[in-house]
């Protein structure tokens, strides 16, 4: 007898609750290996740290690191950085090496952790300051740190932020100081900060930083403002003397002539060869800078695979790596949406794959030379962080952690990629998230409502993997379209550039133009679409509102509301100038700026919105999220503000993600009726 139920969109009971979605909404990031451990850190929400956690062949199931209490991460742009190293123990006897930054000073630890199973799981090792604290008026945090010549220093990112002293001297971008400085493992230089050494210095944003093989020189990648690294940023590279860099020379990238050229990444393969994502011809392709030996000047700089294909992703983060040097090639991804992971011969020039059936890994991989660590993900397989080993002949990619069968996933689609044009003809890429549900269908002819998704940076692209988020709510009968809109990566520096400039108008325009494909493929219905947004997605999803009729309400975390307000002391140094190319220059382009501002057209707002802010988030302030909510209080226009203590930008304690959720199937139910999701129940105390 069939128990198949005919219930209308939006109505579908479901499993996946508020509480399982608040739960899974951590995240890992930044594998590292120790011998054949495997390292990485998770996010937790019901706690709102960072831990360090690892595990082995036969000790699959992950232990902490550190401490309950000790979260590993810092603030390097505002975004974090790598934040943690460790050097594996040499002897059965010893102990790895740990340095990290601690999340509650943001100073560098030293720990000597013994190899897993040698003592108990719940001994945790002592941690040793290696940094000063900072003084009064001065913040410091430190990133990415790499081993140093000779194995008595890391090698990290400083970040060094003065306070303001006037308000003319808010300007986050004149107080803030970026240097590569060795720090002894010794911890001399806990109490005495003259035995730090700068290294090398450069530019405004300085990250990438990776010592030659024979210690001889110093390469890293740099950028200054307005430019943003996606934009223009240069390989860099100088001779060390007695652990100091010379005069650094450029070797490719940067804004020159007329043209623009990102450098994501660089690694070295000998003492006088570099290989380096860059992107003179359009697309984040593999370049090999060949030095004279005798100084540290390019002698030839090739593209040694060019593909119309993107192998790296924008930096956001200090240390990020998409390629791996090995003794059995290059290992790195690519593609355009989907991607591969393919190991490059310098010899043959042929594409080995490594890792069949994924189709999207993440920009922190981690290779010891004879195998990668790397996040994976595939709509068929869920996400994975894969040990892929390189020797010919020994065995597939395999996940570090058992696959274990996930109760709700009759309850998740598999997301589809698709494209569609707009009235241009110029592709407009998506993912796109069915309504699925095991039991339940729609009566015929009805249409689902659909949900626009709009990711952040601007320069995200959307995943393909499950999203329990977006389950919540096409388990329930919804159709959700995460649109990777003009200016996102992954797709090459045209599809990326079409935002410059553009800000407000091409990501809406293609928000729009993926709505209506869906609703004339009859996968949608147009009058029940709605917008939703974090960062810059929640400028997006309010200047959807502002200057479109075409959705019927929004959600929007976080958002930039006023653009001409988010830049210099509105916002933190990394961002400081990117609206200059998001949008132009003031007080050139003023006209530009209020014709797309969504605070400065909020009376256009008409349809309800739920509007949710950290209050501690200093990259988009409050302020910016309040213009609009007493413009929509004075007209009357249905809305619910949530203002989260302690949340900064983007939540991490799970009862604020619960909280968000609640207050958005509160929007539904006002907008498309009562009977939306009545299996949630909505706690009045948490709206």
């Amino acid at each position: 007898m069939s128990t198949e139920v005919h219930l209308p969109y939006g109505t579908w009971p479901s499993p996946i609750t508020v509480e399982a979605v608040a739960d899974a909404s951590g995240s890992t990031s930044w594998p590292a290996g120790a011998a054949d451990e495997n390292w990485w850190c998770a996010s937790e929400p019901a706690t709102a740290t960072v831990r360090l956690l690892r595990n082995a062949p036969g000790h699959e199931e992950p232990v902490p690191v550190l401490a309950p209490g000790v979260s590993v991460r810092n603030r390097s742009l505002g975004y974090g950085g790598r934040p943690y190293w460790v050097r594996p123990a040499e002897t059965a006897a010893d102990s790895h090496l740990l340095v990290f930054t601690d999340q509650r000073d943001q100073r560098l630890y030293r720990a000597e952790v013994p190899r897993l199973g040698a003592a108990e799981d719940d001994v945790f090792p002592v941690s040793v300051p290696l940094t000063p604290a900072d003084p009064p008026g001065r913040e410091t945090c430190w990133a990415d740190p790499v081993t140093g010549l000779d194995g008595t220093e890391v090698w990290c990112v400083r970040e060094t932020t003065r306070a303001a002293t006037a308000p003319h001297d808010a300007d986050p971008a004149v107080r803030t100081v970026r240097e590569i400085v060795a720090v002894p493992l010794s911890g001399a230089a806990a109490q005495d900060p003259g035995a730090l050494r700068v290294v090398a210095r450069s530019h405004h944003f300085v990250c990438g930083h990776r010592p030659s093989p024979d210690g001889r020189r110093l390469a890293w990648i740099g950028w200054d403002h307005p430019h943003m690294p996606w934009d223009a940023s240069e390989l860099m590279v100088a001779d060390l003397h007695d652990g100091v860099a010379g005069e650094p020379v450029r070797l490719l990238g940067g804004s020159h002539g007329g043209t623009e050229v990102s450098v994501p990444q660089a690694a070295w393969a000998g003492p006088d060869t570099l290989y380096a994502m860059a992107d003179p011809d359009g697309w984040w392709n593999l370049h090999r800078v060949d030095l004279i030996p005798s100084r540290p000047t390019a002698r030839a700089i090739t593209n040694v695979l060019p593909l119309q294909q993107d192998c790296a992703g924008p930096v956001w983060r200090v240390g990020a790596s998409w390629f791996a040097v090995t003794p059995y090639g290059v290992v790195m991804p690519h593609g355009n949406g989907p991607q591969q992971l393919s190991c490059w011969s310098p010899e043959s020039g042929a594409l080995t794959g490594l890792a069949e059936g994924w189709s999207r890994f993440q920009g922190d991989l981690w290779s010891d030379g004879e195998r990668v660590l790397v996040r994976a993900a595939d709509p068929a397989l869920g996400s994975a962080l894969l040990s892929v080993p390189l020797a010919p002949g020994s065995g597939p990619a395999r996940r570090t952690r058992t696959r274990t069968e996930d109760p709700l996933s009759p309850w998740q689609p598999l997301p589809e990629r698709r494209t569609v044009h707009d009235a241009q003809g110029r592709p407009v890429h998506f993912v796109l998230h069915r309504p699925t549900h095991p039991t339940a269908t729609a009566p015929e002819g009805e249409l689902p409502p659909l949900l626009i998704q709009v990711h952040g940076g601007p320069t995200s692209s959307g995943g393909v993997t499950a999203d329990l988020e977006y389950s919540f709510f096409t388990s329930r009968g919804f159709t959700v379209a995460d649109v990777d809109y003009g200016g996102s990566t992954g797709y090459g520096r045209a599809y990326r550039d079409r935002l410059r400039g553009q800000w407000g108008v091409v990501d809406v325009d293609d928000c729009v133009t993926v709505a209506r494909a869906l609703a004339a493929d009859g996968l949608a219905d147009p009058a029940r679409t709605a917008v939703r947004g974090g960062s810059a997605g929640g400028w997006t999803a309010l200047a959807c509102l502002t200057h479109t009729d075409v959705f019927c309400a929004g959600t929007v975390l976080y958002p930039i509301s006023e653009p001409a307000q988010w830049r210099a002391d509105h916002t933190h140094d990394f961002e400081a100038r990117y609206v200059d190319t998001l949008v132009g220059v003031l007080p050139r382009d003023r006209a530009r700026f209020e014709k797309i501002s969504p605070a400065a057209n909020a009376d256009r707002i008409t349809a309800p919105l739920v509007m949710l802010q950290g209050a501690d988030d200093f990259i988009c302030r409050p302020d910016q999220a309040t213009r609009i909510v007493d413009n929509l209080a004075e007209r009357g226009v249905w809305h619910r503000f949530l203002l989260f203590e302690g949340e900064g930008h983007g939540f991490r304690r799970a009862d604020s993600v619960r909280r968000s959720l609640l207050a958005e199937v509160a929007l539904y139910r006002q907008v498309i009726g009562d009977h939306i999701a009545p299996d949630v129940p909505l706690d009045a105390e948490a709206l």
